[in-house]
């Protein structure tokens, strides 16, 4: 193994283990959202309003929705080619970590919709629901580590084969 490929293993190692990170902080925060808010509704009771659900689940979906159309346009392969031909490597490793951190940030809003319900009047089940869309999403932009080395090597391999990048410019 040459020493840059070597190099840029260890940066992948290095942005994964921040991206890993950062997802798991925000997946043991939305259980403490969700665990806040059950305890929060256990100790005061519940009288639940219909209305106050329904807007926090469709914020919820489509944050959910958003999420996921985020992280697949972030790390399509068109995206990726872009922005690893004007960037280069140091940008595409930045690049998978920032889209790893903005849908995982989006799960986080979802389980603080959870703790909001609590407060607005719903019921325990309301916080438990949005709470597991929370984790579902989260857990849906847990980074791979073998991914993101496999997308780094092909388009270091390509730039490096074509002289400057695959595209062109």
């Amino acid at each position: 193994m040459t020493q840059d490929a070597e190099q840029t293993r260890s940066r992948v190692a290095a942005a994964h283990r921040t991206a890993l990170t950062l997802v798991l902080a925000f997946a043991m925060s939305i259980v403490i959202y969700a665990g806040v808010g059950v305890l929060v509704l256990s100790m005061r009771g519940t009288n639940p309003r219909a209305d106050v659900p329904y807007a926090v689940y469709g914020a919820a979906a489509i944050l959910a929705i958003g999420s996921i159309i985020i992280r697949r346009a972030q790390l399509h392969r068109m995206k990726l080619e872009a922005v690893g031909a004007t960037r280069g490597v140091e940008g595409l490793i930045k690049h998978l970590l920032n889209a790893t951190i903005l849908a995982a940030a989006m799960a986080e809003i979802i389980g603080v919709l959870a703790l909001v319900v609590a407060f607005l009047g719903g019921s325990q089940s309301d916080v438990i629901r949005l709470g597991v869309v929370a984790l579902a999403v989260s857990i849906y932009n847990y980074p791979r580590r073998s991914a993101w080395q496999q997308v780094v090597d092909y388009y270091a391999g390509s730039n490096a084969a074509a002289g400057q990048n695959s595209l062109g410019l």
